[in-house]
């Protein structure tokens, strides 16, 4: 017998993330495939369709999910700097938790057997990673900060929310990731980009940087979104409320980044610390246990870093001209 046909709704598929999880999911043989988001997305693979919709309208939302009839829903939409968040917390916490909330409500009335996988984030374990070794998902959250909050109560809210229903939940914990599309909040695509204006002239050979010592993991993007893509693959397999985080056990401190970026750099340039950008952090070493997610789908990161890097800085280039 024929498995069903997987119908999968991405909402934030405007987004960053969205976009690239779009195009792993049709990569991936997804059958039938509809993101959701408040922008507009025109690099649509082949195959997928985008609807322009805010979660916060309940009435669209249920006509929506009443049509499509997911098999499973991919939440990414949230605003997702951490940065951002500490400066916008009412707009963080209506996007990050009652957004998803209406999410929950509508699912168990009008897609009531689909599996729900919510991006949360490695921001959670906050403080538990003071351990100095890499979390796995049985470490208690210990979250900081207003992003690192929304999410890990949108873990406890959908967990209450949705017993009782039959409505699956995974929750996936990814670690730092980036890639050409991510903007400047972020501290990879925030160095490209003053690269490549140094390079372009339109700056002068300046670089500001804020902390440089903090030990980080960092994903490729494209690496995340097939994580996510074989989960949804794996869902089946999986036991309603499975915490997976998307992680290598491998971090880097900021400076090698700049280091290795440097590397790739085609002009010389200074580097300035800029108090601005001295986001204060109590965390020096975040890293995460990722073999439960190996164990569960076969995932392993594809992407070298240095092509990576390449690809950001590339991006940065056509930004500037250069």
């Amino acid at each position: 017998m024929a498995a069903p046909a997987r119908r999968v709704l991405v909402t934030g598929a405007a987004g960053f993330v969205g976009r690239y999880a779009l195009a792993a999911l049709a990569a991936a043989g997804v059958e039938s495939l509809l993101g959701v988001g408040r922008g507009t997305n025109t690099a649509l693979p082949e195959g997928a369709a985008f609807r322009t919709l805010d979660l916060a309208d309940q009435k669209g939302l249920a006509a929506c999910l009443r049509a499509f009839r997911p098999s499973h829903v991919l939440h990414l939409a949230a605003q997702a700097s951490v940065g951002q968040a500490d400066g916008a917390a009412l707009e963080t916490w209506r996007t990050n938790v009652v957004g998803l909330l209406n999410l929950a409500e509508t699912m168990r009335t009008e897609a009531p057997t689909a599996a729900l996988v919510f991006a949360s984030s490695s921001e959670v374990y906050g403080r538990a990673f003071l351990t100095g070794q890499p979390v796995d998902e049985d470490v208690v959250p210990q979250p900081v900060g207003v992003y690192a909050r929304t999410k890990r109560v949108g873990e406890e809210m959908l967990a209450d929310v949705l017993t009782g229903s039959e409505v699956r939940l995974i929750v996936l914990r990814p670690f730092n990731h980036t890639g050409p599309g991510q903007d400047e909040r972020f501290v990879v695509p925030a160095f490209a980009h003053q690269i490549a204006r140094i390079e372009a002239g339109r700056m002068p050979p300046y670089l500001a940087v804020g902390n440089l010592e903090a030990y980080r993991e960092f994903l490729d993007v494209r690496d995340v979104a097939r994580a996510y893509a074989q989960v949804i693959g794996a869902s089946d397999k999986l036991a309603s409320g499975t915490v997976l985080n998307v992680a290598t056990g491998h971090s880097r401190t900021i400076a090698s980044v700049l280091e290795d970026l440097t590397r790739q750099a085609r002009v010389p340039f200074e580097v300035v610390v800029d108090p601005a950008r001295m986001r204060p952090s109590g965390i020096p070493l975040a890293s995460g246990e990722g073999a439960r997610l190996h164990v569960a789908t076969g995932w392993a990161p594809q992407v070298p870093w240095s092509e990576t890097l390449a690809a950001v800085l590339a991006d940065a280039r056509a930004c500037s001209g250069a």
